[in-house]
């Protein structure tokens, strides 16, 4: 339950507890005195007889002198009250102790007449008021008063069971509503403190968020989230940071190999020693490669770091599949002839696409231009763009073929696969980052240019909404799959 509704139900019970006990206790009292009062009446209607006898003289109902109600001196007691009054409301005895003179103290006629015959129940006291008759005439009226003896006895007792019954009742309102307040509030905010406290100190919690479905619950889910969220965002940034550091140091590295050679021509053409024409020809093109090589390396490294920009948005169009893989495919053909390598190509989709055109050329670029580099004298290298619905082409790593269809659910593969020596696992885990390149074994050097290309063409990937993967087996060669959504 949501915790405002479950503290508003809270809240409301809270406030109709007391009431509803209170009307129970109040209900069960009187049900005590209902039953109580039956008893009584029952008890008190055989001491009622002989006195109701005595007050049923017509003799005593007229004014006359104390003497003549010596006789009754005997039914009074400090239990027992009894009041005569004549019909018009002239009191003419009463047991208290003082006979009262004709006309000293005289009852309205209304309160006089009202409940006759009906025993009245009080708290303290039995009431009953009765007439007398006399030849048909009414000459007077009778009230006996009688005190409610046990009953009052038992006040200080049952006094005693409703305030401990409050007592316990209100203690375990109080406990009840505490402990709830703890399950719900207390005891989750204590729980996010400590792991807010944890975070502060740069702990990682050990124990798990409690299953809620409440707003503290998912304010603990969310506060997790936000942690993750916190820490992935920290180790990103130290691995671009560390990246950072590897680019300028490799950059730094990669770059003074052509200065170095741009120096040494430069200073052996400004001196005065006489040179071939040939020569000097043959020196200008070395420093213009140079030069070349560097811009390259500068480009890439730019591209490299716009492809990582959120603020980077790319002009995406619809275009046709088949058509435009079949034309930029079919411009590798020559590239690979002069390699003397055999290609396979297979465009199997008749999807549409939306794509930067000359981003995707890139990205393809980069991928066949690496796998040229890996590829064997008189090997094969397979490119194929394959639909989500369309077989895979057969040259590809017969292994691989269950992880590709799960890999490309929904998607289109581009595959570039060429045959070499295999990746070792160890560096194909960090085959796209920056300026990881595969070591070749037999030439003990890293093949590869800038370092970067593996690197952009899986930015262009992501941009395009889709991934990049690569595997690697023995006897086969190497596989770069790019996913790209499908419209």
């Amino acid at each position: 339950m949501k915790l405002k509704y479950w503290l508003m139900v809270a809240f409301l019970i809270v406030m109709l507890l007391p009431v509803a006990a209170g009307w129970a206790l109040f209900s069960l009292y009187n049900y005590y005195n209902d039953q109580r009062s039956v008893a009584e009446y029952v008890e008190l209607t055989g001491r009622l007889a002989p006195i109701e006898k005595k007050l049923s003289d017509p003799g005593l109902y007229r004014l006359q002198s104390s003497d003549a109600y010596a006789s009754l001196s005997g039914l009074a007691s400090d239990q027992v009250n009894v009041d005569l009054y004549l019909p018009s409301g002239i009191r003419v005895y009463s047991s208290g102790g003082d006979t009262w003179a004709a006309g000293a103290y005289t009852v309205r006629g209304s309160e006089l007449y009202r409940d006759l015959y009906d025993m009245q129940i009080r708290h303290r006291t039995f009431t009953l008021k009765k007439p007398v008759w006399e030849k048909g005439e009414l000459i007077g009226i009778y009230e006996i008063t009688m005190l409610r003896g046990e009953w009052l006895e038992g006040i200080s007792v049952r006094t005693a069971w409703v305030v401990g019954f409050a007592g316990v009742f209100f203690i375990l309102l109080y406990g009840t509503v505490l402990w709830l307040l703890s399950r719900k509030l207390f005891r989750p905010m204590r729980h996010l403190m400590g792991r807010m406290h944890a975070f502060a100190r740069g702990e990682v919690p050990v124990d798990s968020v409690p299953a809620r479905r409440d707003e503290m619950g998912m304010l603990l889910e969310q506060f997790d989230a936000m942690q993750e969220k916190v820490r992935q965002t920290q180790v990103e940034v130290e691995k671009e940071q560390k990246e950072k550091e590897l680019m300028v140091a490799s950059l730094s590295h990669d770059l003074k190999t052509p200065l170095m050679s741009i120096s040494a021509y430069a200073e052996a053409l400004s001196v005065d020693a006489p040179l071939e024409l040939s020569e000097r020809r043959d020196y200008r093109d070395v420093l213009f490669g140079n030069v070349e090589r560097m811009k390259h390396m500068i480009g890439e490294l730019e591209m490299y770091t716009a492809l990582g920009s959120s603020e980077l948005e790319m002009a995406m169009v619809e275009v046709d599949g088949e058509e435009f893989f079949d034309m930029l495919l079919g411009s590798y053909g020559g590239l690979a002839e002069r390699g003397q390598i055999e290609v396979r190509t297979v465009v199997c989709t008749d999807r549409l696409y939306r794509l930067h055109p000359e981003q995707l050329m890139r990205l393809t670029d980069n991928l066949i231009n690496n796998a040229l580099r890996h590829t064997s004298q008189n090997g094969l290298m397979g490119l194929g763009v394959i639909a989500s619905d369309q077989p895979l082409p057969e040259w590809v790593i017969p292994t691989l073929a269950q992880e590709l269809n799960e890999y490309r659910t929904g998607a289109t593969l581009i595959l570039v696969q060429n045959e070499g020596t295999a990746i070792p696992e160890e560096q194909l885990d960090r085959i796209f980052e920056p300026y990881v390149q595969h070591q070749n074994q037999e030439e003990k050097a890293y093949a590869g240019s800038s370092g970067l290309g593996l690197s952009i063409a899986k930015r262009i990937a992501i941009k395009h909404g889709g991934e990049m993967r690569m595997w690697s087996a023995e006897g086969y060669g190497t596989l770069a799959a790019c996913r790209l959504p499908e419209l």
